[in-house]
C-alpha cells in the first residue's frame, strides 16, 4: 500500500523552512518502484538537478530544480545482474535483485557537466555517464553509448551506497557481502581490482553499511545498520546494532589503493631499514674497528640496496 507518493522535499537549512515539495508523476513511477538513493548536482543553485535511483524499475528520475519538472531515463546497466543476486550477511542466505543503487557524483568538468557515478546492488560493474545526457530525456535515449562500463569489483563484492569526495575526487563504495567499505580513485583510468582500496572491514561492527556522506568540512561520514539480521533474523538488543563512523578522508585514504599524499613514510622507512641492514653486516666484519670500515659500508650500503628493492 502506497500511503505517500514519492516526492522531494527541499529544505533551506538556515531557516529550517521547506522551500519546495515536488511529487513524482504517476507515469515516472511504476509498481515496483522504490527509491533508495538520490545524487545532487549543486554546483549552480538555480541549475540544479537531482538524480533519483529507481531499484525496483530499472530507471533514473532526473528533476530540474528550474523547469520544476521531471523525466525518468532508463538504461540496460541499470539492470540487476542475474549472477549476482546471492548475498550473505552475518550468517544469513538471501536473493536480492536490487537494481541500481549507488550513485556518486564527480566535481564538475569545465562545461559543467558532472559524471554520475552508478551500480546497481545486485552487480560486480561499476559505471558511469555524463550528466549532460541526463539532462535531457531526449538527448539521453539518443545517446545509448554515452553510458559506460568501467570494470569490476571482483567476486562477491556487491555494493549498496556510494559517494564521490569531489575534492579529493575518491569514490567511496559499501561491499556488503564484506562487511566493508572501500575506495577507488576516479583520476585513476582503469577500474581495476588491485586499483581499488579498502577503507575499514570489521565483521562485528560494519555489518551492512547502509550510508557513505562527505561532509564540507572533508570528513567521511558511514553508517551500518545490520538491516539483514533485523529482516531474516532478529536483532539482539543487548548488542550495538547502528553505528556511525567518522574520519578526515585523507586518514581514510592513507596507505590504500586511493592515496593521494606522498609516501615520505615509506622512503624514511626504506632507507632507515637500509642504514640498519649496513650496521649489522659491518659490524659482523669489523667487530672491533670504527675507522677502517668507511669503504666496506658504502659498498654494503649499495648491496643492500639493491637486495632490498629485489625483494
Amino acid at each position: 500500500t502506497t500511503k505517500y507518493p514519492p516526492s522531494l522535499i527541499i529544505y533551506d537549512l538556515k531557516t529550517d523552512n521547506l522551500l519546495r515539495k515536488y511529487v513524482f508523476p504517476q507515469d515516472q513511477v511504476k509498481e515496483d518502484s522504490g527509491f533508495a538513493n538520490i545524487a545532487v548536482e549543486d554546483t549552480d543553485c538555480d541549475k540544479t538537478y537531482a538524480y533519483a535511483g529507481d531499484l525496483g524499475k530499472p530507471a533514473i528520475v532526473v528533476y530540474s530544480w528550474e523547469k520544476n519538472d521531471s523525466w525518468r531515463i532508463t538504461h540496460h546497466y541499470f539492470n540487476p545482474d542475474p549472477l549476482a543476486c546471492d548475498f550473505s550477511v552475518k550468517g544469513h542466505n538471501f536473493s536480492w535483485t536490487d537494481a541500481i543503487f549507488g550513485l556518486g557524483l564527480s566535481a564538475p568538468n569545465a562545461d559543467n557537466f558532472s559524471t554520475l557515478y552508478f551500480h546497481p546492488m545486485a552487480s560486480y560493474n561499476e559505471f558511469s555517464v555524463s550528466t549532460e545526457y541526463l539532462r535531457n530525456q531526449t538527448v539521453a535515449d539518443d545517446n545509448f553509448d554515452a553510458f559506460k562500463l568501467l570494470g569490476s569489483r571482483g567476486p562477491n563484492a556487491q555494493s549498496s551506497v556510494s559517494f564521490v569526495d569531489r575534492k579529493t575526487g575518491v569514490l567511496f563504495y559499501s561491499l556488503v557481502n564484506l562487511n566493508a567499505v572501500a575506495c577507488w580513485r576516479t583520476s585513476n583510468n582503469k577500474y581495476l581490482m588491485k586499483n581499488q582500496g579498502r577503507i575499514y572491514m570489521n565483521e562485528e561492527t560494519m555489518v551492512y553499511p547502509t550510508d557513505i556522506k562527505v561532509d564540507y568540512e572533508d570528513n567521511l561520514w558511514i553508517l551500518s545498520n545490520r538491516l539483514p539480521i533485523w529482516m531474516y533474523g532478529k536483532l539482539d538488543l543487548n548488542e550495538v546494532n547502528f553505528r556511525v563512523f567518522s574520519a578526515p578522508v585523507v586518514h581514510a585514504i592513507s596507505h590504500t589503493a586511493c592515496d593521494i599524499t606522498p609516501r615520505s613514510d615509506i622512503l624514511e622507512k626504506f632507507v632507515n631499514k637500509a642504514k640498519s641492514i649496513t650496521k649489522d653486516i659491518v659490524a659482523k666484519v669489523k667487530p672491533n674497528s670504527s675507522t677502517t670500515t668507511k669503504p666496506i659500508t658504502v659498498l654494503l650500503t649499495l648491496s643492500c640496496l639493491v637486495r632490498f628493492l629485489a625483494t
